[in-house]
């Protein structure tokens, strides 16, 4: 479904939750599966990486931003136990782990699962309880820069609880309307589509949004996120495209 992203034009620019490129603007409702959550170039994520980068830190060798990224962690989960990963790939059971989300609910429960992180070069984590953590391969050293990185996007992710309030003027006037329970599912700031078989009509639903200068996850695995801001138009004009049904939306077996 990746593929669906080659609708786009070149992108030149990204800030906040907005793309720019080929004269438009698009609103990111996809986050890059919400690694993105609280938007594109966060300036202290950004300023802590340039910091390990300029003393040359990119090489994967024991590090003090180790226990530092291990400690923002601690706050976020309290009490657990963290395997850190340079990527997913070390780790073939990594895919299958339930998701945890930001100011959400691990989707499918059990005693470990993997953390959707707002740092979109963040490491592969497990948080699993600490009578577990042997069940799960020792992770190698990543890059410091990379983690101090991530730790400080950890740290933005606890100074912003108001980011998970669904107090946004679209879910209201779009979910005040019936026929939007035919369509789409909100789970917080998370919609997801609630009609049978959405992957076959995700690319026809992907270019409707697109067209009104939305951007949809490419996969409908992936939740829309509410941005952290709209304007009034924008609002408005996403109020209007979930209220549409899924056969106004384009279904194939319309």
């Amino acid at each position: 479904m990746t593929d669906l992203l080659q609708m786009l034009p070149n992108i030149t620019r990204l800030r906040g939750f907005r793309l720019y490129g080929g004269g438009r603007r698009f609103v990111d409702l996809w986050q890059c599966g919400g690694t993105a959550i609280l938007g594109h170039k966060p300036v202290k994520v950004v300023h802590d990486m340039k910091n390990a980068a300029e003393r040359g830190l990119f090489a994967p060798f024991p590090n003090a931003a180790e226990r530092r990224f291990t400690n923002a962690l601690l706050r976020l989960f309290p009490g657990k136990a963290f395997k850190v990963y340079a990527d997913w790939f070390a780790v073939p059971a990594y895919r299958e782990l339930p998701v945890w989300r930001p100011f959400c609910t691990v989707e499918s429960g059990g005693g470990a699962f993997r953390p959707i992180l707002p740092f979109q070069l963040a490491p592969a984590v497990i948080v699993c309880d600490r009578d577990r953590q042997n069940c799960y391969p020792s992770g190698g050293f990543v890059a410091p820069f990379i983690l101090a990185a991530a730790t400080r996007a950890v740290y933005d992710l606890l100074a912003r609880p108001e980011r998970g309030v669904m107090s946004f003027k679209c879910i209201k006037k779009a979910f005040d309307r019936p026929l939007t329970k035919e369509s789409w599912r909100p789970d917080g700031i998370y919609i997801r589509p609630a009609w049978a078989d959405a992957g076959k009509d995700w690319p026809l639903v992907f270019r409707r949004f697109l067209d009104g200068g939305f951007l949809l996850p490419p996969s409908p695995d992936d939740p829309l996120i509410i941005p952290g801001e709209l304007s009034e138009g924008e609002e408005t004009a996403l109020a209007d495209l979930l209220c549409l049904t899924p056969v106004e939306l384009g279904r194939q077996d319309k």
